[in-house]
């Protein structure tokens, strides 16, 4: 064996014997759990949300839970702090008051309320106040808009929040037990699917759906939303507003929406055991109450 041979088998027996030689590990992992900082807003949800009705509030922005078609900025940490006080007050409170536990929207109620500090405007010029996936997950846009003065206008929550709050819960109660089939055949085929922004236009769109037997031009759309519209308009409004809604487009669409309210009506009674006139009475209340309640405490 040459002298080229021997030295490279040494050189090779060398780095087996470095390469097995057993070494003492630090037991410390490289991979630490990283403990994230709550802050006070975390505390209240963990406490007012996710304790008693196992649901998460996303406020902070996170690109997965949020829907890349739009161009989207992340909600404000005031903002959030007022949407998470008037969420519980106005869209949670009323149920756990009418139905005398917190069961029913510990069982119902979204899972995951998702804050986003902009609206997602579509192409046709509309733009999305809330969506909601699967029954579970609810996103809620224009959280920057709500301010001091803006959340203590009833009008203003209802048409950029609650409206849209109310409108999705009324799609995962209606998924879970379904409603007559006597209200879808009060329109037939007169829904017009994703016309409805095309056809009921301008300043006119809300007398025009109403005189077609629609409560608003979204609820043309198709019979799930024209159940979930009449819900949510219904409880939110004033006896006084809901009779201007449902009269502007004249008597004949008035009666149509009227006969859809009976059914909706009936619907939350016989399968909920929840009458609409005391939840409405209820959210009347709270809302009437707007200026003493307090929308920035967590204490």
């Amino acid at each position: 064996m040459n002298m080229i041979k021997k030295l490279n088998i040494l050189l090779l027996s060398s780095l087996l014997l470095f390469s097995c030689k057993e070494e003492r590990l630090d037991p410390t992992s490289v991979f630490q759990d990283l403990e994230v900082a709550t802050n006070e807003l975390d505390n209240y949800i963990e406490h007012q949300f996710t304790k008693d009705y196992n649901i998460a509030i996303v406020y902070k922005f996170v690109e997965a839970e949020s829907d890349l078609d739009y161009n989207l900025s992340p909600a404000s940490y005031e903002s959030s702090v007022r949407m998470t006080k008037l969420l519980y007050y106005l869209g949670i409170a009323p149920y756990d008051e009418i139905t005398g536990s917190k069961d029913f929207i510990r069982s119902y109620f979204p899972k995951l309320l998702n804050y986003i500090g902009s609206a997602g405007y579509r192409n046709n010029g509309t733009f999305v106040l809330g969506t909601a996936e699967g029954g579970v997950k609810v996103s809620l846009y224009l959280l920057n808009n709500l301010t001091e003065e803006t959340g203590m206008d009833a009008d203003f929550l209802n048409y950029y929040y609650f409206h849209t709050m109310h409108h999705e819960f009324a799609h995962i109660l209606h998924q879970t037990r379904d409603y007559p089939a006597s209200f879808k055949e009060i329109t037939g085929a007169g829904y017009v699917a994703d016309a409805w922004s095309d056809i009921y236009t301008g300043s006119s769109a809300d007398a025009l759906a109403a005189a077609d037997g629609f409560v608003s031009p979204y609820a043309s759309k198709e019979a799930n939303e024209d159940f979930v519209e009449t819900y949510s308009y219904y409880i939110t409004l004033s006896p006084a507003q809901w009779e201007q809604r449902i009269s502007q487009g004249g008597e004949e669409g008035k009666i149509i929406i009227e006969t859809k309210l009976d059914i909706v009506r009936t619907y939350f009674q016989t399968v909920w055991d929840i009458d609409l006139d005391v939840l409405r009475d209820e959210i009347l209340a709270r809302q009437a109450d707007l200026p003493n309640f307090d929308q920035t405490s967590l204490n």
